[in-house]
């Protein structure tokens, strides 16, 4: 098993503006109190998380409308680090469109800390062609499939509209380009534009579910 999913604490940084998690004490064992309880804040996309379409569209759909199918099943790592885009042509030389559910490695060292905002974005183009090819799934390791400056949101409009979920903030330091099996099931939030995700990598042929 490969834990494909960003450590969470109060130092994870969050998106420029965006709440970090914190963490408050309403009960706490060393205080005197006969239980530890705590009170837990945080924005959604803080750590690795699944957008839903009510991110990026005012009638999108939120995180209740999930269909776990896409989260659960075969899929395939591609590292493309040192491109300007994910566009046509760099997934066509990983084989990758075609895939039910493909993850792609943008990031070298990750640094939980800071916030990266430079980042290889999806192109309209290749986001397209996935959708027409057939996926279930997009992951990425990145903050976003758009660039930080995006206020069109095209790469997740594109995804969002062949119905795709979108998975960000992963961790594949340690997962090897080739195919698995995920298991990457968000939160069940019912009216929320992101939910977080436990997501990891099995063998292949490991998970029953899924197509």
């Amino acid at each position: 098993m490969i834990d494909i999913t960003r450590p969470l604490s109060v130092e994870t940084a969050p998106w420029p503006g965006d709440s970090p998690l914190q963490i408050d004490w309403t009960l706490k064992i060393a205080r005197g109190d006969n239980v530890s309880l705590s009170r837990i804040t945080f924005s959604p996309h803080v750590g690795t998380h699944a957008d839903a379409p009510s991110h990026y569209e005012l009638q999108g759909t939120s995180t209740g409308s999930f269909d776990l199918a896409a989260f659960i099943g075969p899929v395939r790592v591609i590292d493309l680090r040192g491109c300007e885009s994910v566009s046509v042509e760099r997934l066509k030389e990983r084989d990758a469109i075609g895939a039910r559910r493909l993850l792609v490695r943008l990031l070298g060292e990750l640094r939980p800390q800071e916030f990266v905002n430079d980042f290889p974005p999806l192109e309209m183009g290749a986001a397209d062609a996935l959708v027409h090819a057939g996926l279930m799934l997009y992951g990425t390791d990145a903050p976003s499939i758009d660039p930080v400056t995006s206020s069109a949101m095209s790469a997740h409009r594109v995804l969002g509209g062949g119905g795709i979920p979108i998975l960000e903030n992963l961790d594949l330091t340690h997962a090897e380009p080739g195919e698995y099996d995920l298991v990457a099931l968000p939160v069940k939030l019912i009216d929320a534009e992101a939910a977080p995700v436990r997501a990891v990598l099995l063998p292949p042929g490991s998970v029953a579910a899924g197509r």
